[in-house]
């Protein structure tokens, strides 16, 4: 499955900067869809055995849930957010930067052994 994301980190800055930006140049068309980046689950698990290695990677189960499956799989795989780049909004652009997020904000910088 592949689908967009970003870091809670990038969710706040949208809020903040949707919140305080002059919203004039919008129009009437006031609805954005966020940035992300685009990443499988595979994709994922690369970019946190880069990021944090494999100990980390060798702590992933995979257990296969249909109700999770069924939801997930009505979700945009891709999603155009040119509009909402060019209000200023931004995100992660890998999946790497997103690992890394939460590492620096809740691992106080440091992957456990």
């Amino acid at each position: 499955m592949r689908h967009s994301h970003a870091s809670p980190r990038s969710a706040v800055a949208f809020l903040v900067h949707a919140a305080t930006m002059d919203t004039e140049p919008l129009g009437v068309r006031r609805s954005l869809t966020m940035p992300g980046l685009s990443a499988t689950v595979g994709e994922q698990i690369e970019a946190l055995r880069r990021v944090a290695g494999q100990a980390a990677v060798d702590r992933i189960r995979r257990v296969p849930d249909p109700l999770v499956e069924r939801i997930v799989s009505g979700w945009a795989e891709r999603v155009n957010t040119a509009r909402a780049e060019r209000f200023g909004f931004r995100a992660e652009r890998t999946f790497d930067e997103i690992v890394q997020v939460y590492v620096d904000e809740e691992l106080g910088g440091r992957v456990p052994a």
